[in-house]
């Protein structure tokens, strides 16, 4: 799951004979190992970036050699370009694709033209062959990470027919094979290999909000063979590039939003939005690159939009909660994760949330409540812990409270707020030299966080330390500074004060 926690819990060219025969199924075909397929996956498998008609990147992808001139990729990863290149991954060299031999829109597939020299096609073998447990060879370039490799297993077989795939992806080809190897945005158009070295699908994204269940899929390798039949001379991208559908700017909106550019992912979304105003997805989205923008007036709206359009999305309640959360709207966050929990009762993130609301509105024992539930379904759930144990510190069970950051670091040993609070409440205990030692660790993990060095320079100053106490202080009142965070300062000058 992709959604969002509010607190701190808070990706060798060679020429051989089957070059020359890449269409062929050598039906004996040993098993290769797996650095076998590998070598050979990766001297065929592309990078390619697509361009408008100013040379701006539209969108990036995979694709692999067919033939020596033709490269094979998703229809989705040219759509709307009016030019663009290949790479072969791990090389320098590039390629300009000089048109489009062949499309499926439907199945969401394309063969590109190019002039290249020496480039070993893969073979395609029969995915009428496949079966469910098969192991599968996954190449591309997740993220711009060029050549990566996963390796998996066919999970099932899906067709249009089957309702809880087609919703997720308007741009579904009549039938899929769903693998458990990663498949990230950047991937689409890559090859999917059998254990003999052969191609069995084609990698595709599907169209699915964010933090949506990961499902992975690929097109039969068998349609790609009948597109390879009807190959007709390359026509200039542009002729292609009259629209883009709002499947397609979604997808580049996904890749764009896991990039990090949200302000371009907003701008595609908005795109998917004009063009098809029911996808609930992409409004959810959207809200998502908002927030993460710290927009969340804006990412409430588009959340509500979401639920308007599909009234059971657990993900949009819970993530319109977190907004509210950071606007300080705590009764109306509670409100959207009893919502989603309702819809998704296993959500543990969810009741961790509901009790962070809850503890900002001082209703501590309901708040105490919810971190029980979420470490029954979540055990190892490191927040948890630690809300629990701000919790229990806010109504003085201190001993208890150090027993949940306990559980916290041990859990998830780098994490510098969790020192902090545990060494917080073990000053109430006026346990000073163990605090101090907590102190200590919070600042090798966070040597900035200036609230650390307060704390240990007034524990210092309880074991009359006074010097070290002083030169702690100071430093959090410089860093303080830097920060802008006046309270400190001010909290800072005043214990400087009384040790003068």
């Amino acid at each position: 799951m992709n959604h969002k926690t509010q607190f701190p819990r808070r990706r060798l060219p060679y020429l051989t004979a089957a070059a020359l025969f890449p269409l062929s199924i050598t039906t004996g075909a040993p098993a290769l190992t797996t650095e076998e397929i590998a070598e050979k996956a990766l001297a065929a498998t592309v990078y390619l970036e697509m361009k408008d008609s100013t040379g701006t990147t539209l969108w990036f992808g995979s694709g692999f050699f067919v033939k020596p001139d033709q490269i094979a990729t998703n229809f989705h990863v040219i759509e709307g370009a009016e030019q663009g290149t290949a790479k072969l991954v791990g090389k320098d060299t590039r390629y300009q694709i000089e048109g489009i031999i062949a499309t499926d829109k439907d199945n969401d597939l394309a063969v590109l033209k190019v002039t290249a020299y020496g480039i070993p096609p893969l073979s395609l073998g029969d995915s009428d062959t496949v079966r469910v447990l098969d192991d599968v060879y996954v190449f591309g370039n997740p993220m711009r990470l060029e050549g990566t490799a996963s390796k998996g297993i066919i999970s099932a077989f899906r067709d249009s027919n089957d309702k809880n795939i087609s919703s997720l992806n308007a741009k579904y080809p009549k039938q899929q094979i769903q693998i458990d190897a990663p498949i990230s945005q950047g991937s689409s158009g890559g090859p999917v290999l059998n254990s003999k070295g052969q191609v069995i699908g084609i990698s595709v994204s599907v169209h699915r909000a964010l933090d949506a269940q990961n499902l992975n899929f690929a097109i039969p390798s068998n349609y790609l063979k009948a597109l390879l039949g009807e190959a007709r001379p390359a026509k200039p991208l542009s002729e292609n590039s009259q629209s883009i559908s709002a499947e397609t700017y979604f997808l580049r909106g996904n890749a764009k939003y896991e990039l990090g550019l949200y302000h371009a992912a907003i701008a595609d979304y908005t795109a998917a939005i004009r063009r098809k105003p029911a996808s609930a997805s992409a409004y959810y989205n959207r809200g998502l690159a908002k927030a993460d923008l710290k927009q969340y007036t804006a990412a409430i709206a588009d959340y509500t939009a979401a639920i308007g359009l599909k009234s059971d999305f657990a993900d949009a309640y819970y993530n319109r909660g977190l907004a509210k959360v950071n606007l300080k709207q705590y009764e109306a966050a509670i409100s959207d994760f009893t919502q989603a929990i309702g819809l998704k009762p296993d959500d543990a993130d969810a009741y961790v949330n509901r009790g962070v609301a809850k503890a900002k509105l001082d209703r501590y024992f309901l708040a105490i409540s919810d971190y029980d539930v979420a470490i029954r379904l979540k055990p190892n759930y490191a927040d948890a812990y630690y809300n629990r144990g701000l919790a229990k510190a806010d109504l003085k069970q201190y001993a208890a409270a150090i027993a949940d950051y306990d559980m916290a670091i041990l859990l998830k040993p780098d994490v510098a707020y969790a020192y902090y609070n545990r060494g917080l409440t073990k000053v109430n205990l006026k346990q000073y030299a163990a605090a101090i030692s907590d102190y200590d660790m919070a600042i090798r993990l966070k040597p900035d966080d200036a609230d650390a060095y307060c704390g240990r320079g007034l524990a210092k100053a309880l074991l009359d330390r006074i010097s070290e106490a002083k030169q702690d202080l100071m430093t959090a009142w410089k860093l303080a500074v830097q920060a802008g965070d006046t309270n400190l300062k001010v909290r800072v000058e005043d214990a400087l004060r009384i040790l003068e």
